[in-house]
């Protein structure tokens, strides 16, 4: 009775429901996330970076799996994790180092790093890392180790690269925070997934 009330469905429509998506046939898919995106939206949103990456991974394939025009359920294969490091002589660089390092120790998780270069303007600024990116999703979509690319990305600078993912046949889906994120590059996805929130704050470290 508590769940009736609860969503209107009855024990026996539940457990259908259970049943059906346990049918479901598995898809591989990727996961490759921009950390400089998913750091301001954490920042904006948390006011800090502390987050459980397996309660991310969790989030995000649970979110793939609760598609209501989806016919399959995710066989995830790995998460690349894509972020840049101030050089090894830099005073930040051991703690910079930790944070990568503890990713990389949760479950299916890479991560690719490019280069956190002084800039006299504009404080520090990311070398290399769009196109690490690219090198992945494009060669493993052609090596076809994936059937779905999920991608944490709100920068408008991805757009060749998700046309090229496409090109390659396979099916690429977008998860982001709506404001902070190209239009343009929202277009070009098959598939988008809205963050709320709520969502964001299920990540932090409890």
């Amino acid at each position: 009775m508590r769940d009736s009330i609860h969503d209107g469905k009855s024990g026996q429509q539940r457990i259908l429901e259970t049943l059906t998506k346990m049918s479901k046939p598995f898809e591989r898919i990727m996961i490759f996330i921009d950390g400089g995106y998913l750091q301001k939206l954490c920042e904006k949103i948390l006011g800090d970076y502390h987050i459980d990456f397996e309660k991310l991974s969790r989030g995000l394939v649970g979110k793939y799996n609760s598609l209501i025009d989806n016919a399959f359920q995710a066989d995830l294969i790995r998460i690349y994790y894509y972020d840049a490091i101030v050089d090894g002589g830099h005073p930040d660089y051991r703690t910079q180092r930790e944070f990568f390092d503890s990713i990389e120790s949760a479950r299916w998780y890479t991560v690719r790093l490019g280069e956190l270069v002084e800039s006299t303007n504009k404080g520090f600024k990311q070398k290399g890392v769009d196109i690490l990116m690219a090198i992945d999703a494009l060669d493993k979509a052609y090596q076809h180790q994936y059937e779905t690319g999920i991608f944490l990305i709100g920068d408008r600078d991805f757009l060749p690269l998700i046309t090229a993912v496409k090109d390659s046949g396979k099916k690429t889906l977008l998860v982001c925070y709506e404001q902070n994120t190209s239009i343009d590059l929202m277009e070009c996805f098959d598939r988008r997934i809205f963050l709320s929130e709520e969502d964001i704050k299920s990540w932090a470290c409890t």
